[in-house]
C-alpha cells in the first residue's frame, strides 16, 4: 500500500479518484521540490551543492509510449524505490524545473503505485493557469 511522505503525494493519491484534489494538486505543483536525476553532475555523496549560472547538465530521460520523459520523484524515498545504484539528483521547484527544461515531459514517480506522467502540452497549462479553465474551475 502507497503511504504518501508528504503533501503533494496525499494529493496525487486523492486527486485520482476526487476531481476537487486534481486541482489542489494543480496548484500546489509549480512551488513544490521535485528531484531530476543527474547522473553526470559533480556531487560529493550526502552533500549537496548549488548550480553554476548557465551550467550545462545532463538530465536523466526514459521512453515511454514513444516518447523522451523525465523521471521526476516528488520525495526521496521515490527515488530510492526506483533506482538500483545511488545517483545525483537536482531537487528545485517544478516551476523552476519546467522553465529550465521547456516543451519536455515529466513523469511523477515511475513505477511507483503513485504516479503520474506530465505531458509537456498539460505543464504549459498548469504554468499558463490555464489547466483551471480546462478543469471547469476558475483559479
Amino acid at each position: 500500500m502507497f503511504e504518501p511522505e508528504n503533501e503533494i503525494e496525499s494529493l496525487m493519491v486523492s486527486a485520482a479518484s476526487d476531481p476537487k484534489a486534481a486541482l489542489e494538486f494543480y496548484r500546489a505543483l509549480p512551488e513544490v521540490e521535485i528531484f531530476l536525476l543527474t547522473p553526470e553532475a559533480i556531487v560529493t555523496p550526502g552533500r549537496r551543492r548549488a548550480m553554476k549560472f548557465n551550467e550545462a547538465i545532463n538530465v536523466a530521460t526514459v521512453d515511454f509510449q514513444g516518447l523522451k520523459w523525465h523521471p521526476a520523484f516528488t520525495s526521496r524515498k521515490r527515488i530510492a524505490d526506483y533506482l538500483k545504484e545511488p545517483e545525483t539528483c537536482l531537487g528545485a521547484k517544478a516551476k523552476n524545473l519546467f522553465a529550465m527544461l521547456p516543451q519536455s515531459n515529466f513523469w511523477l514517480n515511475p513505477l511507483s503505485a503513485c504516479q503520474k506522467p506530465l505531458p509537456a502540452d498539460e505543464i504549459a497549462l498548469v504554468m499558463s493557469g490555464k489547466i483551471f479553465e480546462k478543469l471547469g474551475a476558475s483559479e
